[in-house]
């Protein structure tokens, strides 16, 4: 399947979700010199019904249908009755293994490349008889989709283009820090109908975990923003970078010298509790319920 292909199946599994209000506090507050917003993607520019990248526990009870269904979607022959409880195990020690390896390179928070481990699975698969079929990268790259969107609906927090808008015709820089796969970007364009560069995201301040190997809590990724921003000649305290989780995106982010936003728009993202905003490292510049209000906070 080629780019448009892969997109209109994002449309076709994707529906639309509203955030579910936490009632939790803002705290808003006017923030100078800031010449870049940079963004988390699952649970702060985009709903997640998982909260986030992965799989919660009904979703994992629920996930062989869809995995069997994904294995049909993608041109599979199902050959046993059971391959969507077999698969599932297989991915599940097929990660573990992806990880370890990484892991002995001393990577302390791998990522591990989603197309390598389906097409593994896939590879396992047709090789104990489960399936017939073709197996190959771009069909790893088609079955990955298929899987995700079935076991992660996701979609852009409300008037989410519109503050992008805003933002770019301010003159700002914009990025991204984020947990990620291959679709991710993907998805970005199927839902909002255009690439970020056409929000003015700049390429180079896209960090993508999967491009990476790397993947948060680790600082890596901020390090490497960091650097990447240090040569579009921006410092890093004139960076604000919102997110939904306080250790993976605060923490690491203030490590850095960033200044943070907290998004706590969506109970189904929100991953603190109320003492963990008394501890200064989890400690926000700002918390934001809706991405308009980091908009409305920046001065020049």
């Amino acid at each position: 399947m080629n780019k448009e292909q892969l997109i209109q199946r994002i449309r076709t599994l994707t529906h639309p979700l509203e955030p579910v209000s936490a009632g939790h506090s803002t705290q808003l507050q006017a923030i100078r010199g800031i010449r870049c917003v940079a963004f988390d993607f699952y649970g702060t520019m985009f709903i997640s019904a998982v909260g986030d990248i992965g799989v919660d526990e009904k979703q994992q009870r629920q996930s062989p249908g869809w995995f069997t269904e994904a294995l049909e979607d993608s041109g599979f022959t199902v050959a046993k009755p059971d391959v969507g409880h077999r698969g599932i195990d297989i991915f599940e020690q097929t990660v573990e293994n992806h990880v370890r390896r990484a892991r002995e390179e001393e990577i302390e928070y791998p990522e591990p490349d989603i197309v390598a481990v389906w097409l593994d699975v896939l590879n396992d698969l047709k090789a104990s008889g489960d399936i017939r079929g073709e197996t190959s990268r771009n069909k790893a790259i088609q079955f990955g989709i298929e899987f995700e969107f079935r076991i992660n609906d996701i979609w852009p927090v409300p008037n989410l283009d519109t503050v992008l808008k805003q933002l770019k015709d301010r003159g700002l820089e914009l990025g991204i820090i984020s947990n990620s796969q291959y679709y991710t970007p993907i998805a970005f364009e199927a839902l909002l109908n255009q690439p970020p560069g056409d929000f003015g995201f700049n390429e180079n301040l896209l960090i993508w975990s999967y491009r990476t190997g790397r993947k948060k809590p680790s600082t890596d990724l901020y390090s490497i923003f960091t650097e990447a921003a240090e040569k579009e000649q921006l410092k890093p305290r004139e960076v604000l970078y919102v997110g939904n989780d306080i250790r993976k995106d605060i923490a690491p982010a203030k490590e850095v010298g960033l200044r943070t936003a907290l998004y706590v728009g969506d109970q189904r993202s929100i991953r603190h509790q109320p003492d963990d905003l008394k501890k200064s490292r989890y400690r926000p510049d700002l918390i934001v319920d809706d991405l308009s209000q980091v908009n409305d906070c920046l001065t020049a």
